[in-house]
């Protein structure tokens, strides 16, 4: 039996493996060559998916521990930014495979967190990873995980000290916007709490501006401490600076200032 909590990369591996078998179908494609020159075309695709194939490949080594681990290191990165707001209530929105909900329970030792997910067909996660990844880590009594969708929260106003969420808001599928994932996120918040997003805020494929999202926030009745790229507080070794991986990432860190 293995005793080892299981943490998913935020890569999903089919996305890998479509173009992975996209690149060796061109490639086999173009063998045919000798028979007409015709099937050299298959080169242009196999460019195209073998190149993102090798940037998805390299991605999940990067977030993965023998490359460098930089999914834990961005977990840790939003645990110490919440700081010592982690006591009491906390609130991971899109809780993955639980990794940032244990980090935020065993940050403070009498805390409780809860986090929620929708854990669709096309991802790795499910609530049962996430209650065995809580369990072997020392932190079930103190965590909860709950199948909700992030466009409609399932809790009263105020209800946290704590409201986290890591690469999550693009990813809500029922928001027409995906700046109001943020605003149902901060009304679950309570007057005075800390709230840590990390989301593709430069993306303009998800939001207008980044002046949008400062406005978005503060419309919801909280302030911003820290509003910044992911590159300028954490180091991105290639590819994650890429434009479709992380280099649209950014860190924003406030408080809520009104109900």
């Amino acid at each position: 039996m293995d005793h080892r909590p299981h943490y998913r990369t935020w890569i999903r591996s089919t996305r890998l493996a479509v173009f992975a078998a996209l690149s060796i179908a061109c490639l086999a494609g173009s063998a045919l060559a000798p028979l007409s020159l015709w099937f050299l075309l298959f080169l242009v695709p196999f460019a195209v998916s073998g190149y993102i194939a090798t940037i998805l490949a390299l991605t999940i080594h990067r977030f993965a521990p023998r490359g460098g681990d930089l999914q834990r290191r961005i977990h840790d990165l939003i645990v110490t930014r919440a700081g010592p707001a982690t006591s009491g209530t906390a609130l991971d929105v899109g809780c993955g495979s639980g990794s940032l909900v244990v980090k935020l329970a065993r940050a403070t030792p009498d805390n409780t967190v809860t986090g929620v997910d929708s854990w669709g067909r096309d991802w790795a996660y499910s609530k049962k990873l996430c209650e065995d990844n809580a369990r072997l880590e020392g932190v079930s009594a103190r965590t909860t995980f709950l199948k909700q969708s992030g466009a409609a929260l399932e809790f009263a106003d105020g209800s946290f000290d704590t409201v986290v969420s890591c690469l999550t808001f693009h990813e809500i599928g029922d928001l027409e916007r995906k700046s109001d994932g943020m605003v149902e996120a901060l009304r679950v918040l309570r007057p005075g709490g800390r709230y840590v997003f990390l989301d593709l805020f430069g993306d303009p494929a998800f939001y207008p501006s980044a002046d949008h999202v400062r406005e978005t926030i503060r419309g919801a009745g909280a302030s911003i401490v820290e509003f910044d790229n992911l590159a300028g507080s954490l180091p991105l070794p290639f590819p994650l600076r890429h434009p479709k991986v992380l280099g649209h990432a950014m860190l924003i860190v406030g408080t809520k200032t009104g109900p």
